[in-house]
């Protein structure tokens, strides 16, 4: 197949530290290309790819000066990528376009005479509606629980993401002693709940993660008064074998969300790490933890203190088997080309995302 993926321009393909997104067009791109498609990605110009690179900004706008250039906003570069994406397809240079640019990617698809499919690595918001009521193609989501907010119209059966489970080295006794909060540092991801949980438990927590402009205050008020170096330490944004590291460290990952995030790979790194997971009943959690064998799916604070003492429970090599039988590349990508065939035949067909 002449596959198109179209990836965010935020951050370049892989990303270097944080960015779900454009880890997993990374890993569906390099995949695919190794499957014998012939693939183009487009994406900033400092993405690394097996693919074809097309790119209209040399450098991602998280390492760039967007407001330097000709382009002052981030959606705007966003828009002018998936445009140069959908006139390759204009010019028959694709059988199908894979967006990955959200909503910008769906206001271009519209007017595409070639099948796209999104997958919507974002929630769904309302305000968009009459956005999609105009989308004309495919979409799909990453969980059954995003899945479900989503238009029906044009829906796929989402698709769990996989991730490269071999390069985490496996930890089956860890000697850190301590709990691990990663991810960003917005008020919906939970890092002052993980310290509350952790102190109450009486046990060492170390936070990583990204910290956004738009969480700044937040983390100044009510997060970093709480880092004392001690049982609560904070270790910066960490990426490679850093992040790797301190995954396999943790005695259990701490994951009380407060939002509906539609995946959460970072549970899925931690468990082919062998570290539990301890997670919200929330949005995809209990679709992505198995409660009792891979970690403990929870309510509230209370039970996920109540967790925390029950980590020994969890044997950390269900944990490690169940990132390879559920969440590898190859079982991902097998879904994703199946999604394709079956969409390019339902065309062929005669039939739209209608």
């Amino acid at each position: 197949m002449r596959i198109a993926q179209l990836a965010p321009t935020y951050e370049r393909v892989p990303p270097r530290a944080y960015g779900g997104t454009e880890l997993i067009v990374h890993l569906v791109t390099e995949e695919l290309v190794a499957r014998g498609h012939d693939v183009t990605l487009f994406a900033s110009g400092d993405s690394m790819t097996s693919a074809a690179l097309r790119s209209v900004t040399p450098t991602s706008q998280r390492y760039g000066d967007a407001s330097s250039g000709a382009v002052p906003h981030a959606e705007y570069l966003q828009l002018a990528n998936a445009q140069a994406a959908f006139l390759a397809a204009a010019d028959g240079a694709f059988d199908l376009v894979h967006s990955h640019a959200g909503i910008e990617g769906l206001v271009l698809a519209a007017t595409s005479r070639t099948p796209v499919i999104s997958t919507m690595h974002n929630p769904y918001a309302p305000e968009t509606r009459p956005i999609w009521d105009a989308y004309p193609w495919f979409h799909h989501a990453v969980s059954a629980a995003s899945a479900a907010t989503f238009p029906a119209r044009g829906a796929l059966p989402p698709i769990l993401h996989g991730i490269d489970v071999a390069s985490h080295a496996f930890e089956p006794d860890p000697t850190g002693g301590y709990l691990l909060f990663l991810g960003r540092f917005s008020k919906a991801k939970g890092a002052d709940r993980a310290v509350e949980a952790a102190r109450r438990a009486g046990r060492r927590l170390i936070l990583a993660g990204k910290i956004d402009a738009v969480d700044a205050d937040h983390v100044r008020s009510t997060i970093e008064p709480l880092f004392d170096d001690d049982q609560v330490r904070y270790v910066g944004e960490v990426a490679g074998a850093e992040k790797r590291a301190l995954l396999a460290g943790a005695d259990a990952l701490l994951f009380p969300i407060e939002w509906d995030e539609p995946f959460g790979l970072v549970m899925v790194e931690a468990l082919s790490s062998g570290t539990p997971v301890i997670g919200f009943r929330r949005a995809s959690v209990p679709e992505v933890v198995e409660d009792g064998r891979t970690g403990f799916v929870v309510d509230d604070l209370d039970g996920m203190v109540e967790a925390i003492d029950r980590i020994d429970e969890i044997d950390r090599r269900a944990c490690r088997a169940s990132a390879e039988e559920r969440f590898s590349v190859r079982r991902m990508v097998d879904d994703v080309e199946s999604m394709y065939r079956s969409v390019l035949d339902g065309v062929a067909a005669g039939a739209v995302g209608v």
